[in-house]
């Protein structure tokens, strides 16, 4: 027996490449329980761009995940689920969805695929404990149960969402057969912003904008929540921002509020921050925010207001109060030390016979569907080389 820890798409990816002997050991009643949640039930489950670009979205961990993607790449992905009676749909903007946008069609495929390719599914089987021993490794689930397997692929998700059954636990178990685990936080996480309390009203707002943060750049679309921002320019940096760290934000070409401002004298600030293609509710938020009001006739808007209105819009700072925790964000930075895990195989540079695939994994992808992508593509390396090695 092969023993899988977990049944999401890591697992399954791993399920579908090993086939027969496969058995997924699943800890909730269902199994990809995550998977199911993801996108809001859409399953946004792959990207559509070409290779290059593919690679490019994978930034700093490019070169580790290069070789997972080679072994099975998003078009490969399409390709399986279509032929498997999943049709799919790509969007603008290259996202890819299946095409009924129901993310329990993708879950019941790759299952359909797994388990007829000779996989297996044990449901409700929490595995609490794993030793290496002479023949492979015993492993030992909370209900009581014991198995025997020849070899392992961890690939049970990672700390964030615990609701979901990623929990942590795939880092514990890697743990406790001596592996470095750095520690989980959040990434995929939306933020607080301290003295929000103007913009509160402007919630479903968005927009693009350009945010810097320290050295950093990055540019986006930028949602507005009831207490901060969500949107991927601020999911895809979470993972770099702590609490009390200043963000700023293009929300306007501020240089262009003086000719709106000449052009129409006798129209209130209100009616022209629109014309900067800024909604009405955030125009008002704005003049609130900076104490103007938002009544005032362009002709008699001072100059100190009428300067500190054009540098805000170009660079607005806001201090983040508090990042989105483990128990809500979408995903976590954190998991087994790349360093000891082979990018060919995903074996285990300290245990032969042990693999890790997924979310167990040290590392952080973007939002529109690389997270999916990589977890099954680096399950499938995982199985596919289970009985080469």
């Amino acid at each position: 027996m092969i023993a899988i820890i977990g049944a999401g798409p890591a697992a399954m990816g791993a399920a579908i490449a090993i086939g027969k002997n496969a058995v997924m050991l699943e800890r909730n009643p269902v199994p990809g329980k995550k998977l199911l949640l993801s996108g809001k039930g859409q399953c946004n489950f792959t990207n559509a761009c070409d290779s290059e670009a593919f690679l490019r979205a994978l930034a700093e961990f490019r070169n580790w995940l290069k070789p997972a993607f080679y072994a099975f790449d998003n078009r490969a992905f399409i390709r399986l689920l279509e032929d498997a009676g999943c049709p799919v749909l790509i969007r603008d903007d290259d996202k890819v969805f299946p095409k009924s946008m129901k993310a329990g069609d993708v879950r019941d495929t790759l299952l359909k695929i797994a388990l007829g390719g000779g996989a297996s599914l044990i449901t409700d089987c929490r595995i609490t404990h794993i030793e290496a021993v002479s023949d492979g490794f015993r492993l030992v689930a909370a209900n009581g149960k014991r198995y025997q397997a020849r070899k392992i692929i961890i690939a049970a998700g990672g700390a964030a969402w615990p609701l979901t059954g990623s929990d942590g636990s795939s880092y514990r178990l890697a743990a406790s057969l001596g592996h470095r685990v750095l520690k989980p936080r959040p990434a995929l996480a939306s933020v607080r912003i301290k003295d929000y309390s103007p913009f509160s009203a402007c919630a479903g707002i968005a927009l693009k904008t350009r945010m810097s943060f320290g050295k950093n750049r990055a540019e986006g679309d930028l949602l507005f929540t009831h207490t901060g921002f969500s949107g991927p320019v601020i999911l895809n940096n979470s993972r770099f921002l702590q609490v009390d760290d200043q963000i700023r934000l293009l929300l306007a070409d501020g240089s262009a509020l003086s000719a709106l401002l000449r052009r129409h004298p006798k129209k209130q600030l209100s009616s022209i921050l629109p014309m900067l293609a800024l909604p009405q509710s955030l125009a008002f938020a704005i003049c609130r925010h900076l104490k103007i009001p938002a009544g005032t006739m362009a002709a008699e808007l001072q100059a100190s207001p009428r300067k500190l209105l054009e540098s805000w819009l170009g660079s607005a700072p806001f201090r983040i109060s508090a990042l989105e925790s483990l128990a809500t964000a979408m995903s976590d930075f954190g998991g087994v030390d790349l360093k000891e895990v082979n990018t060919k195989t995903m074996q285990s540079r300290l245990t032969p016979g042990l693999f890790f695939a997924g979310e167990s994994l040290a590392y952080s992808l973007p939002t529109g569907g690389f997270s999916i992508q990589m977890a099954f593509s680096t399950g499938y390396l995982a199985g596919k080389n289970v009985n080469s090695i």
